[in-house]
């Protein structure tokens, strides 16, 4: 629209230059009837440029209301995050100290309320941080900071992790040389965390997570598989919306797939996924290999 505006004010001036010329003209050679048209002319184009000029006005005044917006909401999450967190941190802390019988021995009922807690105080601090990055997605406050990762030792890395605390087992399958890509590592680490999370919920205890790197000649594809429940079709074509994960309702919100999505798409790749219900699911998401910008700059 401002594009269109701005158009269309350059030729209107234009109209308004040449009706001035005609209007000049003709009064040299005392024309008074086609010089008081050319004014009244002149006049209707004058109009016409002050009615777009004010639409063009009108337009930024609401673009910046909607940025504005955007970033507010994006600070007011901010702020929730970090009331949620403080006392979150505190309960944790707390819960595992309990857990560790730092303040004296527990019995078998007492254990397991407390493993309740801290496993309830985990969650809740990873949903405070996902409710924090969809603001800031939203406000369009997510940069991206690009540099050459070895995608094996990144994943590497995410699945020994998420080993240690998980019932699932979760193994990499990455055979052959390295993968190089020039990606954000911070925004694919947690995508790959959420995908990996989220299969293993899906996963009855002692099942397998399986994360698989398969490089391109431009792009590499990067897929999360598990053998859980899979998805209906009405569940898989909501998986992407936020606040809905694809599970029945009360296994999860759905942010972290929705942040998976948005964090793909800003480093140019694209996510799908692959699912039977009662079969299981493969999420699977491609990622360039080589830095956009120098294919710009070359172009």
């Amino acid at each position: 629209m401002m594009m269109m505006s701005r158009w269309a004010a350059s030729v209107l001036l234009v109209s308004v230059l040449a009706g001035i010329l005609a209007a000049v003209f003709a009064a040299m050679r005392s024309d008074w009837a086609t010089g008081l048209a050319a004014l009244i002319a002149l006049a209707a184009a004058w109009a016409s440029i002050w009615l777009v000029l004010r639409e063009h006005a009108r337009d930024r005044a609401r673009l910046e209301e909607v940025t504005e917006l955007s970033t507010r909401r994006a600070d007011q999450a901010s702020v929730l995050s970090h009331e949620l967190r403080t006392p979150l941190a505190v309960i944790q802390g707390a819960g595992e100290l309990l857990a560790e019988e730092k303040a004296g021995p527990l019995t078998e009922k007492q254990a397991v309320f407390v493993h309740r807690i801290v496993d309830n105080a985990v969650r809740m601090h990873n949903f405070s941080e996902q409710l924090l990055t969809r603001a800031r997605l939203e406000a369009g406050l997510v940069s991206i900071e690009r540099s050459r990762v070895d995608l094996r030792v990144l994943f590497r890395g995410v699945v020994e992790e998420l080993s240690e605390i998980s019932d699932v087992t979760v193994v990499l399958d990455a055979p052959g040389a390295p993968v190089s890509a020039f990606v954000d590592p911070q925004l694919t680490r947690q995508v790959i965390t959420n995908l990996v999370n989220n299969a293993a919920r899906s996963e009855s205890a002692g099942g397998r997570v399986e994360v698989r790197i398969v490089p391109g000649d431009d792009e590499v594809m990067i897929s999360v598989s598990d053998g859980g429940t899979g998805m209906t079709e009405t569940q898989r074509e909501r998986l992407f919306s936020r606040f809905s994960s694809g599970r029945p309702l009360g296994n999860g919100t759905g942010i972290g797939l929705f942040i998976s999505q948005q964090f793909v798409e800003l480093q140019g790749g694209r996510i799908h996924v692959d699912t039977i219900s009662g079969k299981g699911t493969t999420m699977m998401f491609t990622l360039p290999l080589a830095d956009p910008a120098v294919g710009r700059r070359r172009r």
